[in-house]
């Protein structure tokens, strides 16, 4: 019988999961060709959005960086996931 898991669980697994892919993928990519050192880059990729009004400021953006390393690990978390 598979416990109860909670979405949550799995946008956490994938974070997880991305961040320790991408990193993993930084220490390999040294070593293999360039074409592989490349990374795709989505979000406020100028300044960030700016919003004063007055008694409040607020700074918001967001860069997501994609390489290889990083779908490998979300594709592992997930499938960890699905195993729980």
């Amino acid at each position: 019988m598979r416990a109860r898991t909670e979405p949550w669980m799995l946008v956490l697994m994938i974070l997880v999961g991305a961040v320790i892919g991408s990193l993993l993928w930084s220490l390999v990519t040294p070593y293999l060709p360039e074409v592989f050192a490349k990374s795709i880059t989505v979000g406020t990729t100028g300044a960030p959005l700016n919003v004063d009004l007055g008694v409040l400021s607020l700074t918001m953006g967001l860069t997501l960086h994609v390489n290889i390393g990083s779908m490998l690990g979300m594709i592992a978390a997930f499938i960890i996931y699905r195993k729980m």
